[in-house]
């Protein structure tokens, strides 16, 4: 994960938690997280302006590439 990245996810997190989150993330999580806007930009998606179906696609591919690599690591 590259360091803007990192901050940036910090940033949100330390956000989150001055305003109610149960839990702050897990390193798990921030590296999904990270993973994700990965798979947004591979594919030239912009979350903020994706379609329902675009969204999803995206989920999908994060979800299994990302525990793939987890399970062989």
């Amino acid at each position: 994960m590259s360091e803007m990245n990192r901050d940036e996810l910090l940033k949100a997190e330390s956000v989150g938690s001055e305003h109610g989150w149960v839990a702050p993330l897990t390193y798990e999580d921030r590296e999904y997280f990270a993973y994700l806007r990965t798979v947004f930009n591979r594919y030239n998606i912009t979350p903020s302006k994706a379609t329902r179906l675009e969204y999803d696609f995206v989920t999908r591919v994060a979800e299994s590439e990302f525990y793939l690599q987890q399970a062989n690591a």
